[in-house]
């Protein structure tokens, strides 16, 4: 006798609709671009941060493991649509369509803690910058509460199905529960609402600094765009929750799916550029200068620094005023010592009684330096030979 098993799904069609894959190119375009993007200027700020003097602070190390969490959950996202590269749509299967909603289970976790890691990171330059206890205190809740709403997502996504291979069981062979379309629905809805507000808080924490900029109005507003830029995330996130409150109505699943997916990688891939772009002022500054976007202020004057000597717009100064002199002269260094408890501090704003110059990053080091005493020769007659020469009265002979 004969027994009959469950069909084979590589023999039975799964033809995406027309509306899946018009949204699936769109995905596919939107995050390769957004991560040549990423990549780009995360190197940038790495090497910015490395180059010529090793800086890396935890912020730096949090973008970088979210980074990588980001190209994996882009290399998921993009394997669920094998029709994109290279395959027919009328070739997809059922198994194909299983492996696709396996890799979009697997991408799920990396997603929520890539996402994680970007606003840690965000929030943890804030607090290399902020002094203030209750700022502190804010930041550390807001990065409490973060963590707490990945570890709950992961685990919520991990559970949906017991066991969770039965979430890409599309022939319905694998014996277990799951939650309802219902269920499902409202989850994805909570944790975006709660990733949206996040993102905006995040975004906009950093343009608090504003009003302490003392520059143009103009440049305020694109320091401001520079550094708001994470609320595209957040607008991102906004239309991930309605397509979200959606999921299951439309009857295609693979196109709810699709769209999820790709507001779930802008979401994240924005996010990425918006934590990268404030660590970039300088080459951003030129940028924008050379587009005439913003202005220097030729008027101010050009201030060198150097060992044992200082000068400004090529006149040199003395320790008492301003002697200007055509012969270069130099102070003779007997000693220079740092003291032992003076911190390398970066500011990026003045604030809490700080002087920083221009509003730029400056380091700041202590140090104690002591002049040795020397004593001008004069000019006088030097020998009997008739030569010109130097004596204790400073009388020229000739």
């Amino acid at each position: 006798m004969a027994t009959h098993g469950p069909p084979d799904p590589h023999l039975i069609p799964a033809i995406p609709s027309a509306a899946a894959i018009d949204n699936a190119r769109a995905m596919v375009g939107v995050t390769i671009s957004l991560n040549i993007i990423a990549f780009l200027l995360w190197t940038g700020r790495i090497w910015t941060r490395t180059h010529p003097v090793f800086r890396l602070g935890a912020d730096d190390y949090v973008i970088s493991a979210a980074y990588v969490l980001v190209v994996v959950d882009s290399i998921l996202l993009l394997l669920t649509m094998p029709y994109m590269f290279g395959r027919s749509p009328s070739s997809f299967t059922l198994a194909d369509a299983q492996d696709s909603q396996r890799y979009a289970v697997l991408s799920q976790p990396i997603w929520a803690w890539a996402i994680a890691g970007i606003k840690i990171s965000v929030l943890l330059m804030l607090l290399r910058l902020q002094t203030d206890r209750l700022w502190r205190r804010f930041c550390w809740g807001l990065i409490t509460f973060v963590v707490c709403l990945t570890v709950y997502n992961m685990i919520a996504q991990l559970t949906q199905c017991i066991p969770l291979h039965k979430v890409w069981d599309l022939l319905g062979v694998v014996q277990g529960k799951c939650w309802g379309t219902a269920a499902v629905r409202s989850n994805l809805f909570a944790v975006a609402t709660m990733t949206f507000l996040t993102d905006f808080i995040v975004a906009l924490l950093p343009l608090t600094f504003l009003g302490k900029v003392q520059k143009p109005m103009r440049e305020k507003a694109i320091i401001g765009v520079l550094m708001g830029l994470g609320i595209f995330a957040g607008v991102a996130s906004i239309l991930k929750m309605v397509f979200a409150a959606n999921f299951g109505k439309t009857g295609d699943i693979d196109l709810d799916g699709i769209r999820i997916g790709m507001w779930s990688l802008i979401e994240e891939l924005v996010g990425m550029i918006a934590a990268c772009v404030p660590c970039l002022r300088s080459p951003f500054q030129r940028c924008l200068e050379y587009f005439g976007l913003v202005t220097t202020h030729p008027s101010k004057s050009t201030y060198g620094r150097g060992y044992g000597q200082v000068y400004e717009s090529g006149a040199l100064k003395g320790s008492r005023g301003a002697r200007k002199s055509h012969v270069e002269s130099a102070i003779k260094m007997k000693s220079l010592s740092r003291s032992g408890d003076a911190a390398s501090e970066e500011n990026i704003l003045a604030g809490n009684g700080l002087d920083i110059k221009d509003r730029e990053i400056w380091c700041t080091t202590e140090v104690t330096m002591e002049q040795e005493a020397r004593q001008t020769p004069k000019l006088g007659f030097a020998d009997g030979n008739g030569r010109a020469g130097w004596n204790d009265e400073g009388l020229r002979h000739e």
